[in-house]
């Protein structure tokens, strides 16, 4: 693990845009993720801008009891501008940005499904540190309350109450440079915890924290095993991760998909193969405690091709 991670200080301008280096895959991006355990609804949203391949990336998912929805778009980028009202909005998926570190409402609407949540940071906001990832240059993430309404057919109002997690990060992207990656969000009544853990070639790097109400604590270590589902994708199943925080605390957590197809596969690829990129809304359980929880795990891995001349 590097362990040399410039921490940086967040201020109000860090939630809105910032100015790209020259870099073809510089990228800023916003997500948030939400689990509703009781009405077995939960999913994620991403919306990224890439000014220099001059396009927005817009990615909705939503995973139900009988049905998910899933929705990608890349509209182009005609002007980038700090306007984040402009820029986080198109036809069908809307961020608005409502108070920085404290409240955001997302807005989905397809012909049959409306979807509307706020969230509401209930945690300290947490710096991952400059270049904490060969993903990212700057990256925050916090917890947060989700609240909303979800219909479908304009009838069968459903509210919408549960945990979530949103980050933020920006700088030079590049999947392909990454031999595998780890990350998860785990929400419980007291405490969450995030993290990333990548690995290239012979190198780890670990970032991540818990975080309470009265703070957040960075992590020492993480160990994670892997149960592989038998589908055609050989896709991860459930997970127990054993976390050790600067303090010494231990949890061992395990998380599992909360159905059977509450999980979507990315994939990309780059001359000499390809990455697939697993995420998977979750219930978890502390083993220590028997607290159930819900969140997401998410698992990147990269398939290299030998090409034969």
């Amino acid at each position: 693990m590097d362990g040399k991670k410039e921490s940086f200080n967040l201020n109000d301008s860090d939630e809105f845009l910032h100015i790209p280096t020259e870099e073809l895959k510089w990228r800023e991006s916003y997500y948030f993720n939400w689990v509703d355990v009781e009405n077995k609804i939960s999913g994620f949203s991403t919306i990224g801008i890439v000014p220099n391949e001059n396009k927005r990336e817009f990615v909705f998912i939503l995973f139900l009891k009988d049905r998910n929805e899933i929705y990608y778009k890349e509209p182009s980028l005609e002007k980038y501008d700090n306007d984040i009202n402009h820029m986080l909005r198109e036809k069908r998926l809307i961020y608005k940005l409502i108070t920085p570190f404290k409240k955001w409402q997302i807005e989905y609407a397809s012909r049959k499904l409306s979807f509307n949540i706020s969230f509401e940071t209930r945690f300290p906001s947490y710096s991952f540190g400059k270049d904490s990832s060969a993903s990212w240059h700057q990256h925050f993430e916090a917890s947060g309350l989700i609240s909303g309404s979800l219909s479908v057919n304009n009838r069968n109002i459903l509210k919408i109450k549960g945990y979530g997690q949103r980050d933020k990060s920006w700088g030079f992207r590049d999947w392909h440079q990454f031999d595998k990656w780890y990350a998860a969000h785990f929400q419980f009544k007291e405490w969450s915890c995030a993290f990333r853990k990548d690995y290239i070639n012979t190198r780890i790097d670990l970032s991540g924290h818990l975080s309470r109400k009265e703070g957040n604590i960075p992590l020492e270590s993480l160990e994670i095993e892997t149960e592989i589902d038998n589908d055609q994708f050989k896709s991860p199943l459930s997970s127990i991760y054993t976390i050790t925080d600067k303090t010494g605390a231990i949890y061992e957590i395990r998380a599992e998909r909360i159905k059977k197809d509450s999980f979507i596969r990315f994939v990309r690829n780059f001359p000499t193969g390809y990455t697939e990129l697993f995420e998977q809304m979750v219930v978890m359980k502390n083993l220590d405690t028997g607290e159930v929880g819900s969140g997401m795990m998410e698992h990147l891995r990269t398939i290299k091709i030998n090409h034969k001349i």
